[in-house]
């Protein structure tokens, strides 16, 4: 088999083409943004986008092959033939990505319609150029688009730079792509209904942020004739948290009815099931509350893909994909009975555990401070760093070192706005006068003095009560003495 490529070239596109299309939010995408950056780019890259680095030394090493008329990915065999495949595919990627990126913007800002992408031509006619047929030119558009909104949504969607964030931004990944985008790309892309998903983590930890992600980067056909893609991303995801829906009314939320299939049906109404298209996800939250009942109904919709409108004889079809999520452990889920054995393994397909906030604050110094930063921005509508200042004041002040965050992200957002109204966050009180672990014992491996062990008792008495005064009535104190011991408790935290 002749060789074209010089092994250095070989070693060149290899490296580069995978620096592009593995998964971004692995350690070997990292090593191969170090290794490309220091190698080829000799350190250039420092404080400029990596990917418009690398766009003009991709051109010229791709001019050298043109050079001796080496213009398709079809001139190469074997091993050189797939690289150059990927190589092509990421010289139209790097050269489109403003384009793709002002769709995404335009498409966000549209809300339901699909907006016209003029330079969708000029990109299937440069992948024609490169080999490709004309049929494969045009889902490779529809990958490269799901590919950008994919590491856009991904990394904005969900905050943070801890160890446990970025595993979850890899796995949210390769739910969309799978492990080899390769594969995904030639057999899967329009086979993905059955790859159910469950979501797993406590309450307040971000399991919709996350499925929302996945609903915005489905992958979606693109309509030559009328120049758009098929949806609006905006439009791909569905969701519904199950345990506001009472059992009797339940069923009809998913499947929909007909009018007059029950009393107080006047109309005809659409379920969950029928809003959610081809190119759809349906997010199930809290499906630990389901009935028995109801979890064989849609045991039979996963298994079957049809479902009868409540009130109907006439079957519908169900064509989009399944995040399921609960805030429960799925051992107790299992051991209780509260979810059927063939019901789980039906939405399996991956299983996902969404962090906890005080597993991300122990893996990361800085966590706290971004998320702090990102939802004021969200709340106060601009970046303030001010108020981000102030927030994280009043929860070091607050707050013991080792706060539990029962209620997670969700408990920062409010602990934000109460700092914002109140000036201050001593943690949720439920959590603490529940807690099981007394006085005594949270203190009884330390070795204190009267005084140390008030100002201990001070501390704890203000995180319940919530005011000096409180304190110093409960106790007996003067005041003074009260928020003495407290500030000084703190600050030895």
């Amino acid at each position: 088999m002749v060789k074209l490529l010089t092994s250095e070239e070989l070693k060149f596109f290899s490296n580069f083409t995978r620096s592009v299309m593995v998964n971004p939010f692995t350690e070997e995408r990292r090593l191969l943004h170090t290794l490309v950056t220091s190698k080829y780019l000799k350190g250039q890259a420092a404080g400029v986008h990596f990917f418009k680095s690398l766009q003009p030394l991709l051109t010229a090493n791709i001019a050298e092959l043109e050079k001796r008329n080496l213009t398709t990915f079809q001139q190469f065999n074997g091993q050189e033939r797939k690289i150059l495949y990927f190589s092509y595919i990421a010289e139209v990627y790097l050269a489109y990505i403003e384009p793709l990126d002002d769709l995404i913007k335009r498409q966000l800002a549209s809300k339901t319609s699909s907006v016209t992408f003029p330079e969708a031509e000029p990109i299937i006619a440069k992948l024609i150029s490169r080999g490709f047929v004309e049929k494969e030119a045009v889902s490779l558009l529809e990958l490269l688009y799901q590919f950008r909104r994919a590491y856009l949504f991904i990394n904005t969607g969900l905050v943070g730079q801890c160890d446990a964030i970025t595993r979850l931004r890899e796995s949210l990944w390769n739910n969309l792509f799978t492990s080899d985008v390769f594969n995904y790309h030639r057999s899967l892309w329009d086979n993905m209904e059955d790859f159910s998903v469950f979501l797993v983590g406590e309450t307040g930890t971000g399991k919709g942020a996350a499925a929302f992600a996945l609903g915005r980067s489905v992958h979606i056909t693109f309509d030559r004739k009328t120049a758009c893609f098929s949806e609006n991303f905006n439009q791909t995801f569905i969701s519904a948290n199950l345990s506001q829906f009472a059992e009797n009314l339940i069923e009809s939320e998913l499947f929909g009815h007909r009018k007059g299939a029950f009393t107080g049906a006047v109309e005809q109404h659409k379920g969950l099931f029928s809003q959610c298209n081809s190119h759809g996800l349906l997010f199930l939250d809290e499906i630990g509350n389901l009935s028995q009942n109801i979890q064989i109904k849609l045991l039979k919709v996963l298994q079957e893909r049809k479902f009868v409108p409540v009130g109907s004889y006439i079957e519908e079809s169900f064509h989009g994909r399944i995040v399921a999520a609960a805030n429960q452990s799925l051992h107790d889920l299992r051991k209780d009975e509260m979810l059927r054995d063939d019901f789980y393994y039906r939405l399996c397909s991956d299983v996902i555990e969404i962090p906890s906030l005080r597993q991300r604050i122990s893996e990361s110094k800085n966590e706290l401070e971004i998320l702090v930063a990102e939802l004021v921005s969200r709340i106060c509508g601009n970046k303030d760093d001010n108020i981000v200042d102030r927030v994280l004041v009043a929860l070091d002040v607050g707050l013991p070192k080792d706060y539990f965050w029962p209620g997670n992200v969700r408990e920062l957002e409010q602990a934000i706005r109460r700092v914002i109204l109140s000036g201050s966050y001593l943690g949720d009180r439920f959590h603490y006068q529940h807690n099981d672990d007394g006085l005594i014992p949270q203190f009884n491996c330390e070795h204190l003095d009267l005084k140390d062990f008030s100002k201990k008792y001070c501390f704890k008495l203000y995180q319940q009560l919530g005011s000096y005064e409180a304190v110093a009535k409960k106790t007996n104190l003067d005041r003074r003495t009260v928020k003495k011991y407290i500030l000084e408790s703190n600050q030895g935290k």
